[in-house]
């Protein structure tokens, strides 16, 4: 993440969480619909991914926003 993007406060470190979740979502809602292999055809050839490696882009996206939250739990709440 570039740094002026980074969360800093306590309502971009949640809304960065809840962002992260909706993407991992959506990313699960599709590769459950349209299976593993499927990829978006709207996508230029270049930019086209798998769904199941679309949803492990996301889990480690959401693993990212949820440590970053943890870690502001921790050091406002001990």
């Amino acid at each position: 993440m570039q740094p002026q993007y980074e969360p800093k406060t306590r309502e971009q470190i949640y809304g960065y969480a809840i962002e992260e979740a909706g993407e991992f979502l959506h990313a699960a809602g599709k590769t459950i619909r349209w299976g593993e292999h499927s990829v978006n055809p709207e996508l230029p050839p270049s930019q086209q991914e798998s769904n199941i490696a679309w949803l492990r882009r996301e889990m480690a996206d959401l693993r990212g926003a949820l440590d970053r939250l943890e870690k502001h739990l921790d050091e406002v709440f001990g």
